[in-house]
C-alpha cells in the first residue's frame, strides 16, 4: 500500500519471553463505536481556498468523463457572484444514482476505482471542499433521465453528532446534471480572485480542455494554457526520459520527464522550475525547492533569473492511489516512493538545463530565442532504479560577461588611468542593452554611447595636463567649452589625429541624438546605427586612452 494515500491496518507482533508463553483468556466487553467525528470536516477548512475547493468539484465531473473515453459534450460551468457572494458549479457528466447519494456525504465514499487513472480518489474532496468554502452546500443531481434529488449540508448538521441527513426529490433539472450551490461563504472573494481562478483553471486542466472538455467561469470559456514552449538551440534541444516502474509492486506507473530551455520566460511570474502532472492534471507549478535540485551545489543551484530559461515537466500516468500528490491535489509528497524513484533523473535533467541557462545568459537572444523549432531527444534510462548518471552532452564553456572581458583586456590601462573604468563599463552596458527585448533599446544605447563619447573628451582634457594646462582649462573654461561639441572636438583634434571620416560619423550621430532630445520628431536609431556609432566611439577611446575592444 502507498503511504499517505489510504488507510491501512498496522499489526504489531510482540516477541514474548518463555514466561509469557501462555495466552491469557479474554472476555468480550462490548463493541467500540468507530463512527468518525464531524470535527474532521472542521479540521480541514484551512486546507482549502477558492481555487483548491472548486477544483475538487471539477475533478468530480472529469472522472466519469474520462471513464467514458472522453465522450464529446462535457460542460462544467462555474458561476461566481461577487456581489451576492454565491458560488455554483454545474456539470453534465452524468449525475449520481439514488443508491450512490451517500457518496456525496460519507467520508471515504466514492465510486472510483483506486487502480484506475482518475483524479478524484479519496472520497472526501468534494464534501470537505464545499464545506470549507461555505456554511451551506446544496447539491442537486439527476442520474441520466431518472428523478432529481437534493441534499443540503448546513451548519446545524455539522454541529450535530448524527450522520443521517435527509435527502429530497425535487423538480427535475437537466438530465445527467449535478448542480452544487455554495452560500454563506466562510471567506469572501472579489473580481481579482475570479480572474486568478480563470488562469488557474486554464493551467490545471489544460490537457482536458484540449481533449474537448468545456469549462466556463461566469460565461467565459476557459482556454487551454500549456507550458510546452521550448527553444531548440543547436546540440541542446530539449530531452526526455521515459520509463515504467511498479509502485509498491502493485500499481504500474508510466513516467515521462522532459526538460529544456523555454521561449516564454516571464521575469515577473518566474515561470521556470519543475511542473508535475498526475493523470494529466497539473499538481505543482514552477517548483524551486531542494527536492528537485534547487539550493543544492552542483545541482540546479540557487533559483535566480540567470537560470530562468530552464523548465522541467514531469508527467505521471497510472493508478490514482499510486500518485505522489497530497489529498488536496495541490502539492507533491516528496517522501512518496514514486517521487523518490524518479527524483535522480529529474534532478539530473533540471540541473543540466539550469546550468545551460546560466552559461548562455549573456546572449539568450542569439543563442536561444531564435531557435523555436526542433525535436526532442530521448535519453536512455538504462538502470531500473534510475540512479545511474544520464548520458548528457558537455555543457558549453562559461564565457565571461562582456564587462569582465573588457576590464580584463584593459587591466593595465585601468590601473594607470583609473578614470577609464567608467568608459569601459559603459561600453559593456551598451552591449547588454542591445541584447534586451526593449522596444526602444537602440534609443537607450544611442544616448549612452553619446554620453560616453562626451565624457571621454572631458576626461582626456582633464587628465592630460601636458596638453591642457589646468591654469587655462579650469572649471569655468571647461564648462564654457562644452557648450558647443564642435569646439571640444576641435581642441582635441589639435593634439590627437582624429580622421575626417571618424569626425563625420561622430557629427552624424550627434545630430540624431539632438533630434531625439530637442526636436518635435522622434527618430528611432537602427541596429546598424548603433553598431556604427559603437565602433566609432571605440575608435576614439582607443586613440585617447589606448583602450582595446
Amino acid at each position: 500500500m502507498t503511504s499517505g494515500l489510504y488507510y491501512g491496518l498496522v499489526v504489531l507482533r510482540i516477541r514474548t519471553s518463555s514466561s509469557m508463553a501462555n495466552v491469557t483468556a479474554k472476555t468480550e466487553v462490548g463493541p467500540l463505536d468507530g463512527t468518525p467525528s464531524k470535527r474532521m470536516f472542521w479540521s480541514i477548512i484551512s486546507d482549502y481556498d477558492l481555487k483548491t475547493g472548486l477544483c475538487e468539484l471539477i475533478d468530480n465531473a472529469l472522472d466519469p468523463w474520462v471513464g467514458k473515453k472522453l465522450e464529446p459534450g462535457l460542460v462544467i460551468a462555474l458561476q461566481l457572484d461577487a456581489n451576492r457572494q454565491l458560488i455554483s458549479v454545474t456539470d453534465n457528466a452524468g449525475g449520481v444514482k439514488q443508491e450512490n447519494l451517500r457518496n456525496l456525504l460519507a467520508p471515504g465514499g466514492s465510486s472510483n476505482d483506486p487502480s484506475s487513472e482518475v483524479i478524484g480518489i479519496f472520497g472526501v474532496g468534494s464534501k470537505r471542499a464545499g464545506i470549507a468554502l461555505g456554511e451551506l452546500v446544496q447539491i442537486r443531481t439527476r442520474w441520466g433521465k431518472a428523478g432529481t434529488f437534493q441534499i443540503d449540508i448546513a451548519k446545524d448538521w455539522l454541529d450535530s453528532d448524527a450522520w443521517e441527513l435527509a435527502y429530497y426529490q425535487v423538480p427535475d433539472i437537466s438530465p445527467k446534471t449535478t448542480d452544487v450551490v455554495i452560500s454563506h461563504l466562510r471567506k469572501s472573494f472579489g473580481l481579482d480572485d475570479v480572474e486568478a481562478l480563470k488562469t488557474h483553471l486554464s493551467e490545471t486542466y489544460g490537457w482536458f480542455i484540449a481533449q474537448g472538455c468545456t469549462i466556463k467561469v461566469n460565461g467565459d470559456e476557459i482556454l487551454e494554457r500549456s507550458f510546452e514552449h521550448w527553444a531548440y538551440p543547436p546540440d541542446e534541444q530539449r530531452r526526455s526520459a521515459t520509463f515504467t516502474f511498479d509502485a509498491s509492486q502493485i500499481y504500474e506507473i508510466n513516467a515521462n520527464i522532459t526538460s529544456g530551455l523555454i521561449m516564454d520566460r516571464d521575469p515577473e511570474e518566474e515561470n521556470y522550475g519543475v511542473y508535475v502532472y498526475c493523470n494529466h492534471r497539473l499538481i505543482a507549478k514552477a517548483l524551486k525547492v531542494r527536492e528537485v535540485g534547487y539550493f543544492v551545489t552542483n545541482e540546479a543551484g540557487v533559483p535566480h533569473p540567470d537560470a530562468s530559461l530552464c523548465r522541467t515537466i514531469v508527467r505521471l500516468q497510472g493508478a490514482a492511489h499510486a500518485m505522489p500528490w497530497n489529498s488536496s491535489k495541490n502539492a507533491i509528497n516528496f517522501d512518496h516512493e514514486v517521487f523518490k524513484h524518479l527524483r535522480p533523473t529529474l534532478i539530473q535533467l533540471n540541473s543540466h538545463y539550469s546550468s545551460l541557462s546560466r552559461r548562455l545568459k549573456e546572449d539568450w537572444d542569439s543563442k536561444v530565442f531564435q531557435f523555436d523549432k526542433g525535436s526532442v531527444e530521448e535519453v536512455d534510462v538504462a538502470d531500473a532504479s534510475v540512479r545511474h548518471p544520464l548520458v548528457l552532452p558537455a555543457l558549453p564553456r562559461v564565457n565571461k560577461p562582456k564587462v569582465e572581458k573588457l576590464k580584463s583586456r584593459n587591466k593595465s590601462q585601468i590601473q594607470t588611468q583609473p578614470w577609464t573604468l567608467g568608459l569601459v563599463e559603459s561600453m559593456a552596458a551598451v552591449e547588454v542593452i542591445t541584447r534586451q527585448r526593449f522596444e526602444t533599446k537602440n534609443r537607450i544605447a544611442l544616448m549612452l554611447l553619446d554620453s560616453n563619447f562626451e565624457i571621454a573628451l572631458k576626461e582626456f582634457i582633464v587628465h592630460r595636463d601636458d596638453l591642457f594646462p589646468p591654469s587655462k582649462y579650469n572649471n569655468a573654461y571647461i564648462q564654457n567649452l562644452f557648450k558647443i561639441r564642435a569646439n571640444v572636438v576641435n581642441e582635441i583634434s589639435q593634439h590627437v589625429p582624429l580622421s575626417k571620416a571618424l569626425l563625420t560619423r561622430v557629427s552624424h550621430f550627434y545630430n540624431i541624438r539632438n533630434k531625439l532630445v530637442h526636436e518635435r520628431a522622434t527618430v528611432e536609431p537602427t541596429d546598424n546605427d548603433i553598431d556604427s556609432y559603437r565602433s566609432t566611439v571605440e575608435s576614439v577611446l582607443a586613440l585617447l586612452f589606448d583602450l582595446r575592444f
